[in-house]
């Protein structure tokens, strides 16, 4: 008759019910955690592409650099770390330095568990005078 009673005891306690909250909940988190880290990691990449084709442009107009195949080389080599399937394009007209690059999404992504931020193409452009 005990363990009769014992039992009854256990499956009318609440005891467990935080834990099984906290089970349901935690996939739901790590899933905000994670979009979170790839949406910062991809903005922070755009930031720093960003940066370095205004750098390449500023060398053009300046004159550090002559051509803009060379201001495609350097920011080439200058995201190669970043992301190794940049896509990058410069032209001289008109007086000014055009550059573009477009970097895959998921070059950038941290953890990757969010496809549809994996199937986006970060644009980056900068436009400067050159200074003869």
């Amino acid at each position: 008759m005990g363990i009769l009673r014992k039992l009854a005891t256990f499956a009318k306690t609440e005891d467990g019910s935080a834990t099984v909250e906290a089970t349901l909940w935690v996939p739901a988190m790590i899933g905000l955690i994670c979009l979170a880290a790839d949406a910062s990691f991809i903005f922070f990449g755009q930031n720093q592409a960003y940066r370095v084709v205004q750098d390449a442009n500023r060398s053009l107009s300046i004159g550090r650099l002559s051509s803009s195949d060379e201001v495609e080389t350097y920011i080439t080599t200058q995201l190669a770390s970043l992301s190794p399937n940049a896509v990058v394009q410069s032209s001289v007209t008109q007086g000014m330095v055009n550059s573009y690059v477009r970097i895959p999404s998921s070059d950038l992504a941290a953890t990757g568990l969010i496809n549809s931020l994996l199937t986006t193409t970060i644009t980056v452009g900068s436009r400067h005078f050159v200074e003869y």
